[in-house]
């Protein structure tokens, strides 16, 4: 569904992560991902955590256009179309009026009680799997599409203190995310399976 792909999409970019100290098994600390909501309590994680949070939703007008187009890919709930013989996009058998496109904004937050928590996490996150300044992506499972992720700000780094007077170190990011909203109705053809006859050029009349 739209948005929610998305959200889902984006908590879970960031499962597995695991971080390394003396305290820490064979495979490591695994690195705590939650969607930020009203009920999270900064003393009842635990660290270090990874705060994901959907700030916003906007018209994407460099992407509008109209008229009707040929889809790319699959829209979710729609049977599967596999090609025959290639992965040429243009073979899709879906038309649609031309999809609204948004950008999706999101806040990631990392949250660690030490310094090298911190550090480590941020240099994993630079990498081009997470939020790379370039050709960054998010893989929307639902429909088989990869879209684009642009890093807006960040690492900002700051540190506070909770309620009980303990450290943490912060590091923010802030993301945005190209999505579409498609239209109701999608029109699918049929591919020609069979010639029932022949097609005869006839020479022209002089």
């Amino acid at each position: 569904m739209f948005i929610f792909n998305e959200d889902r999409a984006m908590k879970n970019k960031f499962s597995n992560l695991v971080v390394q100290d003396v305290n820490a098994p064979d495979m490591g600390s695994p690195v705590q991902v939650i969607w930020l909501d009203a009920d999270v309590e900064l003393t009842n994680l635990t660290y270090p955590s990874i705060i994901v949070a959907n700030t916003g939703l906007s018209f994407a007008e460099d992407r509008a256009h109209s008229g009707w187009f040929q889809l790319p890919y699959t829209p979710e709930n729609f049977d599967q179309w596999i090609s025959d013989s290639t992965e040429d996009v243009t073979q899709s058998p879906y038309w649609a009026f031309t999809p609204i496109p948004y950008n999706i904004d999101y806040q990631i937050e990392i949250l660690a009680r030490n310094n090298k928590h911190s550090t480590f996490l941020s240099a994993i996150l630079s990498g081009p799997d997470f939020l790379s300044v370039r050709h960054g992506y998010l893989a929307i499972p639902e429909d088989g599409t990869v879209r684009r992720l642009d890093l807006m700000s960040g690492p900002e780094r700051q540190s506070t203190h909770d309620t009980d007077g303990k450290r943490i170190f912060h590091t923010i990011y802030t993301v945005r995310v190209s999505t579409e909203l498609l239209p109701v109705e999608i029109d699918a053809y049929s591919k020609v399976t069979k010639v029932v006859d022949t097609i005869t050029v006839l020479p022209p009349v002089i």
